[in-house]
């Protein structure tokens, strides 16, 4: 591990020297095309965030927007954001590093907006004067100690010293006060900085706070102030902010409140809101024979998307059931077992021609019902990803498929009735397989049938081998799918997709 020396008001900290490839290039590319940015916060952890288990938190100049962003999509960096409000001059990018397997998240801020991140409701409007005292002695230019000093304590107080917080953690038993994270990184800064270099930033760029002010922040970080204290200087900050505040302080309050009180009724209907993509979101679909390893990769492209995206798992080859197709089978059910009680006891021709009817046409029925539970299923995921969400399709329907997830009826009944209802199944069935449109990326994990059948050793051998066979032996050339070599390890197969999926998303 790389150094850098204190002097002059610079960071002592552990820069890694091979960090991610992927922010390693990122580094570089900023310097080359002379951006002026700088890693603005959390610069106690830096190395956690070179090896990309914490974000990227860059303050970027505002006249180097078009470079800076330049930059991040020739690396393959995706924009995104999180549903409902948004707060001005911050910004979401994600980019996949495929050597580490692991995603990069760069959130870059435009402006130095502080507060409750319900909010962010304050700005300080020092973010030249920030930039100018960076230096780097690492992989990313830093702030001076006593500048990110000053605006952690601001941070932290308008963050844990409104009445709000304060309540809320009373409820719950605990004590309004930063992380362990957040104190450790105040131990950090604490141990290094020149107070009196501090003061002299605060009169200088902020004299709205002021010296007095200022040191009374400081104070009531500690563990010794009471509440009355803490709530006094934070409303005292609140109020020298203003003129730099985008709502006013009762509006503020009453957003933090309505948004804690949305935000935790969400978490426990929906979940915590997570990213979508800012240039749309996108459906992937995966075919593959039985033993191919879909279920195994689906679970691999989930478990990696998840905790940054909003993602959906769709199983377009057994669609869950509507409650039209609920009622049809109930039906037809009943219709079977009344007519054969009927014909049982009274031995009626009209039953058991009845009977016999409902035998030969229910399985088309139920064909019919599953193209429309299909085609439901395939609306809903269709009009997620619209909205910026990706949707991870388990077999999905193919033109060159011809026993699975395909039109069926026409292929059952060539040698059976042909009546108008038949034909009126058979026109019903291949339009609602004609309204699912390819996805924006197809993967095909192809995969020897005799290996699947050493795979999937809990199914029949025959069956095993007859579907994998129809996958194997399809020529998918000019189809724009994807074919995958399903044979290779499981790591091997999810890392290809991963790349796949990554390259489709805009």
């Amino acid at each position: 591990m790389s150094r850098a020396l204190a002097a002059d008001g610079l960071h002592s900290v552990s820069q890694p020297d091979r960090p991610l490839r992927l922010i390693g290039s990122l580094a570089q590319l900023l310097e080359e095309s002379g951006v002026r940015y700088c890693h603005w916060k959390s610069n106690a952890a830096i190395d956690r965030s070179a090896s990309g288990e914490n974000d990227l938190d860059l303050l970027v100049a505002r006249g180097d927007l078009g470079p800076f962003i330049e930059v991040l999509s020739r690396l393959g960096f995706k924009r995104a954001y999180k549903p409902g409000p948004s707060i001005p001059g911050i910004e979401s990018f994600y980019g996949y590093d495929a050597d580490a397997d692991r995603l990069v998240h760069v959130h870059a801020h435009y402006q130095l907006v502080l507060g409750d991140d319900r909010t962010k409701n304050y700005r300080l409007p020092i973010e030249d004067t920030y930039l100018e005292s960076a230096t780097r002695t690492g992989l990313f230019p830093l702030p001076s100690i006593e500048l990110e000093y000053v605006v952690f304590v601001i941070r932290m107080v308008l963050k844990y010293c409104t009445w709000d917080e304060l309540a809320w953690c009373a409820v719950r038993a605990r004590r309004a006060q930063p992380s362990r994270t957040e104190r450790s990184e105040q131990e950090h800064l604490s141990a290094r900085v020149d107070a009196e270099r501090a003061i002299a930033l605060v009169e200088e760029h902020l004299p709205y706070v002021g010296a007095e002010l200022f040191a009374d922040c400081v104070a009531v970080l500690g563990a010794d102030r009471s509440t009355r204290h803490r709530l006094r200087t934070g409303r005292r900050l609140e109020e020298s902010l203003q003129p730099h505040a985008r709502y006013s302080r009762r509006a503020d309050a009453t957003l933090r409140v309505g948004r804690r009180v949305a935000l935790a009724a969400r978490r426990r209907t929906h979940g915590v809101p997570r990213n979508r993509l800012v240039g749309g979101g996108a459906m992937v679909g995966i075919m593959g024979g039985d033993g191919s390893g879909k279920s195994t990769a689906l679970a691999a492209l989930y478990d990696w998307l998840r905790p940054e995206f909003d993602v959906r798992l769709v199983h377009l080859g057994k669609p869950r059931w509507s409650a039209t197709t609920f009622t049809v089978r109930a039906t037809l059910k009943g219709v079977t077992f009344g007519a054969d009680a009927v014909a049982r006891v009274i031995r009626a021709a009209p039953a058991r021609r009845l009977a016999s009817q409902v035998e030969v046409y229910r399985p088309l029925v139920w064909l019919v019902c599953t193209a429309r539970d299909r085609h439901n299923a395939y609306r809903h995921a269709r009009r997620f990803a619209s909205d910026g969400g990706l949707v991870l399709c388990d077999r999905y329907p193919h033109p060159r498929l011809r026993s699975m997830e395909a039109p069926l009826i026409a292929t059952r009944t060539a040698e059976g009735p042909d009546n108008r209802v038949v034909r009126a199944m058979i026109e019903v069935e291949q339009r609602y397989h004609r309204s699912i449109a390819p996805p924006e990326l197809l993967a095909v994990l192809r995969v020897d049938p005799e290996i699947a059948v050493r795979r999937k050793t809990e199914e029949r051998p025959d069956s095993v081998r007859a579907r994998g066979a129809e996958v194997w032996n399809i020529d998918w050339r000019g189809s724009r799918a994807h074919v995958v070599d399903a044979s290779q390890s499981e790591d091997s197969v999810a890392r290809e997709l991963k790349a796949l999926v990554w390259s489709t998303l805009t």
